[in-house]
Formats: C-alpha cells, sequence, structure tokens
C-alpha cells in the first residue's frame, strides 16, 4: 500500500458518492479535475487511471494537459482511481461512479496537508438563465464519536 502523505484529494460528493433513483442504469458518469504538482505547478501529461473494482471493463485511462486538466466519461460502479506521473503512481483514491457530474482535484504538494476542498455541483434553478456551476462547499470538522 502506497503512502498518501501529503497527497489531498478533493472529492466532490454530488456525483461519486451520492446516487439518484432518477438516473439511466446506462448514464455514464463525468468525471473532471486538475492535478497540482508538489512545485505547485499544473502537472501536464500525467496518467490518470480508472479501474473498476469488478473489473468488469477495461482500464479507463485519461491524461492531463499543459493546464493539468483531465476529463473522462465512467460507466456506473465502483474503480481505483490512479495518478501517475514519471511511471510512479503519486496518488490513488476509490471513487463511486453514479451517472452525475463530479470533480476530483489532486493537490500533490507537501504543504497541502491541510488545504481540502470540496466542491459540489449546483444546476440551474427552474425559471433562471443561470447555468449550472461548482460551488465550494463549507468543510466543518467534528470531534470524534470515541475518545
Amino acid at each position: 500500500m502506497m503512502p498518501c502523505q501529503g497527497v489531498i484529494a478533493t472529492f466532490v460528493f454530488a456525483g461519486f458518492l451520492a446516487s439518484s433513483g432518477t438516473l439511466s442504469a446506462q448514464t455514464p458518469s463525468s468525471i473532471e479535475g486538475n492535478v497540482t504538482a508538489a512545485d505547485g505547478r499544473p502537472l501536464k501529461d500525467a496518467e490518470i487511471r480508472f479501474e473498476q473494482k469488478a473489473r468488469q471493463t477495461s482500464p479507463i485511462i485519461s491524461r492531463t494537459d499543459a493546464k493539468g486538466h483531465y476529463a473522462a466519461a465512467l460507466p456506473r460502479g465502483l474503480y481505483k482511481m490512479s495518478v501517475a506521473a514519471g511511471g510512479a503512481v503519486k496518488a490513488s483514491i476509490t471513487v463511486k461512479a453514479t451517472g452525475a457530474n463530479s470533480r476530483i482535484d489532486f493537490d500533490l504538494r507537501p504543504s497541502a496537508e491541510k488545504k481540502i476542498k470540496h466542491y459540489v455541483w449546483v444546476g440551474g434553478e427552474t425559471g433562471s438563465h443561470l447555468p449550472g456551476h461548482w460551488v465550494e462547499a463549507a468543510i466543518r470538522e467534528s470531534p470524534s464519536p470515541h475518545p
């Protein structure tokens, strides 16, 4: 198992950890995000790999562009998501694709340990001319239930 010290993954709960009964089983999940390298600059040409836990499909691979951005479409299911650069895996997490849009950002800077950002997708309201957009959600630290 790889140590994850110094790695921050920003999760968007709207699409990967919450499910909706109104979505078709055939609806793929759209995922996007940015990867920041250890030096604080966008990590370009990193491999973003999605391996389905049930191994029902071949791995889905995306690459970051010059701005460190990636995007992929995933069939519903549970996946191991890995970020690799220079032939080495830099971070790995488990995600659940539910058929909704999601965003996961990776910050590989060692000082990023306490800079966690969570985003949620807010769709355009009925009767509004405003499109949907990502909104940063507040993070509350709650005390541990165990002493």
